[in-house]
């Protein structure tokens, strides 16, 4: 039996996928986000992702909305 490794180049692997613009609640900055090929799940399911808006510094959690690929984002607690 012969065992096969897929060989995937790495710049040809798209890391990134559905660019969309993300206002920050603190400071009203828009700015683009993009989601991971490859995302974190948490234990709930949701898939997760922590930025810093780059105008304020505010660190803001979300999630993914399952039902439209939208990123849902809060100001996180110091």
């Amino acid at each position: 039996m012969t065992r096969y490794r897929s060989a995937i180049r790495a710049e040809t692997l798209d890391t990134t996928i559905h660019d969309q613009a993300v206002v920050c609640p603190e400071c009203s900055t828009q700015f683009m986000f993009s989601r991971s090929a490859v995302p974190r799940i948490d234990e709930c399911g949701f898939e997760t992702y922590r930025v810093e808006c780059k105008e304020c510094a505010t660190v803001l959690a979300g999630i993914i909305d399952p039902a439209d690929d939208a990123l849902l984002i809060s100001r996180t607690a110091i």
